[in-house]
């Protein structure tokens, strides 16, 4: 109740109602009260504009104003204006008053005019009389008319010995005066009895008129306020499903008002809106993919500034060791020679180690851009061999190529950049290789899978342990750290082969198979 009285339909309605009552309070008011005298004013103008006009029709219609009868057209003065209309003549102090009856015979009239009759004691002659008397007792009155030959009609104050009401219009028009206070006039009395009883009529209505009002005036400012309020209670629904960003609701209103066009508004709001969210999402989205690619790199910066001080550590350790000994002339002969080798072999280590960190920033920051090319992958594999033959000489690790057969050429034809995937066969071979036991053996091969090739190293030796499966391909991440310097790797070669293969939209995996380790990886076949 307390929000439908805070609505704006309910001020539509109560306005509506207040305003309705008030006009038609007002309206009745003044229709009751001002009739009347509004009548009369009318009667009034009516009145003197009709008797002047008898009065000169009757002057120019008669032979003689002694004439006995009336002209028909004074009965239709008489019915018009609710009149008693009489000849007045006044001469020596004496007034003769003459008047003629409308329902006589037609057989009795002479001349076409029905005969005078003198006045009956009735209500009617009373208040003529009355009006009369009134009229010769005002001074100024009779001057205006008798001597300045004025027509006058105003109303009757009632206050003759006749004790008439004041319910009449005095009405005198002169016909021809001597100038001495003697002449011929038309005077006429207007009843106002029905004007007044039209009035009471009037007010009585107004109560009912009102009544009636007071009772169906709420239903229509009800309906009207519910009509006009409807389409805004629609938008302001819209509006709250916007709020809540729920844009999938259009008005698609076809009124050409105000509320059309604002309806028309709000779709053109939620079409933008929509669009400036999905926009917002699409943004927020990418945003979090940045922030979180970013979270990956600085992990990846942490991991790699801790891995390359945990590998740079122990060569620039042994490399200063033995300086300061050769420094110090420590040792003769075949020792400092071997101090040299040592300082040597560190500091290609080190040198292997930048160039690979360098290689990996490089991959790593997106700008390195492939060299796509045709070539045969068979010839890679076989030059990846041989340069790992001589790595596992020396524990006579057996290094074997298996490419397709014969008759169909030996040519395992792909496109790709060759040099970062001779990178990678020779990471992925030098690999499997230092993770083979003596007498081992190292198989590199290549099969046709559908639209790619799928190449393959295998080698024999212990198995991963599944857990550590996903994090090889991280910088610095060694299997078996206690031989890490023993195997002469550097850490990051696994992280280059990812990389490069990455950029390749290569399938790449790692799995274990019974007695060893298989890397594999695919390309796509030369079209």
């Amino acid at each position: 109740m307390t929000r439908w009285r805070h609505s704006v339909a309910f001020r539509l309605f109560a306005i509506t109602f207040v305003v309705i009552m008030l006009f038609l309070g007002v309206l009745l008011t003044v229709l009751a009260g001002s009739f009347s005298s509004f009548y009369e004013r009318r009667q009034i103008k009516d009145i003197e504009q009709e008797l002047n006009l008898l009065r000169d029709q009757y002057k120019s219609s008669s032979s003689s104003l002694a004439t006995d009868g009336f002209p028909p057209y004074f009965f239709q003065f008489e019915n018009d204006y609710y009149a008693t209309i009489s000849l007045v003549t006044m001469a020596n102090n004496k007034v003769l008053v003459q008047r003629a009856k409308q329902d006589v015979p037609e057989d009795s009239q002479e001349n076409g005019w029905p005969p005078m009759l003198p006045y009956g004691p009735d209500e009617q002659t009373r208040k003529f009389m009355s009006a009369l008397q009134e009229w010769q007792k005002d001074s100024h009155a009779v001057d205006q008319v008798m001597n300045q030959s004025m027509t006058l009609v105003y109303r009757s104050h009632g206050n003759s010995s006749l004790n008439s009401a004041s319910d009449q219009l005095l009405a005198v028009a002169p016909i021809e005066t001597d100038g001495h206070g003697g002449g011929t006039l038309l005077f006429a009395t207007s009843s106002l009895q029905p004007v007044i009883g039209a009035a009471k009529v009037i007010r009585d209505f107004s109560w009912y008129a009102f009544g009636v009002a007071f009772v169906f005036v709420p239903v229509l400012a009800f309906l009207y306020a519910g009509i006009l309020t409807r389409p805004l209670r629609s938008l302001n629904e819209l509006a709250g499903r916007l709020a809540s960003l729920d844009f999938s609701v259009r008005i698609q209103w076809r009124r050409k008002d105000e509320i059309g066009e604002l309806a028309r508004t709000f779709d053109f709001l939620a079409d933008n809106l929509q669009g400036a969210l999905a926009e917002l999402h699409e943004a927020n989205d990418k945003l979090r993919e940045d922030i979180e690619r970013e979270k990956a790199l600085e992990r990846i910066r942490r991991d790699f500034i801790a891995g390359v001080s945990h590998e740079l550590k122990t060569p620039l350790s042994l490399i200063g060791g033995y300086a300061e000994g050769l420094q110090d002339n420590i040792g003769t002969g075949a020792k400092r020679e071997r101090y040299v080798e040592v300082i040597l072999d560190e500091t290609r280590r080190m040198s292997a180690i930048v160039g690979d960190m360098l290689d990996l920033s490089q991959l790593e920051s997106g700008q390195y851009r492939l060299n796509l090319e045709p070539f045969d992958a068979a010839e890679l594999l076989k030059e990846s061999a041989a340069r790992a033959d001589a790595l596992g000489a020396e524990r006579h690790v057996l290094v074997k190529v298996s490419v397709p057969p014969a008759d169909e050429d030996g040519i395992v034809e792909v496109l790709a950049d060759r040099f970062r995937i001779g990178q990678v066969l020779t990471n992925l071979v030098t690999n499997a290789v230092r993770h083979t036991p003596d007498k081992g053996t190292v198989t590199l091969a290549a099969a046709r899978d559908g639209a790619e090739w799928r190449f393959t190293v295998h080698n024999e030796g212990d198995p991963i342990a599944e857990e550590e499966l996903p994090r090889i391909w991280s910088q610095f991440y060694r299997v078996d750290k206690a031989r890490a310097r023993e195997s002469g790797g550097t850490g990051i070669g696994l992280a280059i082969v990812k990389q490069i293969l990455d950029l390749h939209g290569s399938r790449y995996d790692v799995r274990n198979e019974q007695g060893g380790v298989m890397f594999a990886f695919t390309l796509q076949v030369n079209r």
